[in-house]
């Protein structure tokens, strides 16, 4: 009895803990919300606030445990362009495979191995780690229907005005020197 009810104490503490020694083979689903609060003590995550429906799809055999990982929602980012945060929509599918082993072999990134004793994975590492691969290295705001940037338009305003100043500055000198070789000849 003191041994379940410590296990439902980590369970409730960390959602992510799956107990898969009391899981028959075969496939068993989990779901989750990933938000602000699967953040929270990654105090260094790029990532603070974000809304991912996720499903994971586990495959549970005799020394095999494998994740289907499907993730679909909305990260909070800042716009490369104009400087202001929006959702940005995201989804991905990855695949975990886990080999419950006695056996030393090298890990993949998506091939890991356990003892075979184990009776326990925590997954939250690996779906922080697929959240982050979700991200675009360029972030800007959609378009609109109609064509036109959702970024803040006096932001935007700005940004044209300094790169037409800066290419006014560009191209001065190149006319300039034009102008005195024209002369000299």
């Amino acid at each position: 009895m003191f041994l379940s009810k410590n296990v439902e104490m980590a369970k409730l503490s960390n959602p992510y803990l799956i107990l898969f020694t009391g899981l028959k083979n075969g496939e068993h689903i989990f779901n989750y919300v990933i938000d602000r609060s699967f953040f929270k003590d990654r105090e260094y995550s790029e990532i603070q606030e974000a809304k991912i429906d996720t499903r994971v799809l586990l495959k549970k055999e005799n020394n095999l445990l494998v994740f289907d990982i499907k993730m679909e929602g909305t990260i909070n980012v800042m716009c490369d362009r104009c400087g202001d945060y929006f959702d940005m929509p995201v989804w991905g599918e990855n695949k975990l495979v886990v080999s419950l082993t006695n056996n030393r072999f090298e890990a993949e990134s998506d091939i890991i191995a356990i003892p075979l004793e184990s009776s326990e994975i925590d997954i939250s590492q690996y779906l922080y780690e697929y959240v982050s691969m979700l991200l675009p290295q360029r972030r800007i705001h959609p378009d609109r229907k109609d064509g036109t940037s959702m970024c803040n338009q006096e932001a935007l305003k700005m940004l044209n005005k300094l790169s037409a100043q800066k290419k006014e500055k560009s191209t001065k000198p190149i006319w300039e020197e034009l102008k005195s070789k024209i002369k000299n000849n």
